[in-house]
């Protein structure tokens, strides 16, 4: 790939991400509030998933390369927490009520958690693959049962809600749109990122831990930062808890379905610990604060930073 088309890539995948973003998170609140859903439902499940499919869809494409699958996972939650929660928060200050929340948190900390054990492993395969499948929808079905008639943070977009003039059609035309936007541009940045790795002479370990994976997580950064912005912090919370849940159970149980996925020494005792950090430092912030504020925010951007220099600095952690 030239330098032009690397540059053209990252150019428009970066504008369809933008756009993508804008839409989803109007269409999708609109939306939320049209059908009496809890805002909080639709950040976790349509627009988690929405954003969650370069992830699964870069599992599909990789089944020649699947080490790319696990790291693909393990880095995109790595920077969803550090960058896209990091980011949002520093653009606005986040609620993240704990007690509203608390089944979703802890699913996904669980879920990290237990990453790091099917690490021990050696290699994930299909069995593992569709019991990670099967939890995801055992966990879809408690959360709807118990928040499908949840108001929690209606209150906030009433108001917002009397003076949108698009309609229940053109809303939902706007999260479809949306959706194709961000996959479009997640490919389109994607394959850009790849480009400039390869004249780079980046390792694939890199590209999978790093540019790919902040590649696939650029529609949650973008959503996240977006919602934060509009004051829309149930929809930017939710979107990162439901995108890190749908990674560990969702992508990685697909891509294990389709290849063994083989877990290497540095991802197992590094790489996959940082994961469980990174969700174990949002889960203590959210349980003890209630809230997700810019010095957490910064912190939580620096530890990524020092995540990314302690890589820099020990060249074996990328092997």
């Amino acid at each position: 790939m030239s330098w032009l088309m690397i540059i053209v890539c990252l150019i428009a995948g970066a504008g369809m991400l933008y756009l993508g973003s804008e839409w989803m998170v109007r269409g999708a609140k609109g939306l939320a509030l049209r059908l009496g859903i809890s805002p909080f439902i639709i950040g976790l499940t349509v627009v988690a998933f929405g954003s969650s499919a370069p992830e699964c869809i870069t599992s599909v494409v990789s089944t020649s390369n699947p080490s790319l699958i696990i790291g693909n996972v393990v880095g995109s939650n790595i920077a969803n927490v550090g960058l896209a929660i990091g980011l949002a928060a520093i653009a606005g200050p986040m609620a993240a009520v704990y007690k509203d929340m608390k089944l979703e948190i802890c699913t996904m900390l669980a879920a990290c958690a237990g990453l790091c054990l099917l690490g021990l492993l050696g290699v994930i395969n299909w069995i593992v693959g569709a019991v990670l499948i099967a939890l995801l929808f055992v966990f879809l079905f408690v959360v709807f049962k118990q928040k499908k008639s949840d108001e929690s943070g209606r209150a906030a977009y009433e108001a917002e809600d009397k003076e949108e003039k698009f309609g229940t059609a053109v809303l939902a035309v706007l999260v479809v749109v949306g959706l194709v936007l961000l996959y479009f541009g997640a490919k389109f940045f994607i394959e850009g990122a790849k480009g400039l790795a390869a004249e780079l002479g980046a390792s694939d370990m890199i590209i999978g831990l790093i540019v790919v994976a902040i590649g696939t997580s650029l529609p949650e950064m973008c959503i996240s930062v977006m919602a934060s912005h509009r004051g829309e912090a149930d929809l930017a919370v939710a979107n990162i808890v439901g995108s890190n849940i749908f990674n560990a159970l969702f992508v990685l149980g697909v891509g294990s379905l389709l290849v063994d996925i083989p877990v290497s020494e540095s991802m197992l005792w590094f790489h996959m610990p940082v994961m469980l950090l990174f969700a174990v430092s949002m889960f203590l912030v959210v349980r003890f604060r209630n809230k997700i504020e810019r010095p957490s925010g910064a912190l939580f951007v620096g530890m990524y930073a020092a995540y990314i220099g302690i890589m820099a600095a020990i060249p074996s952690l990328m092997i």
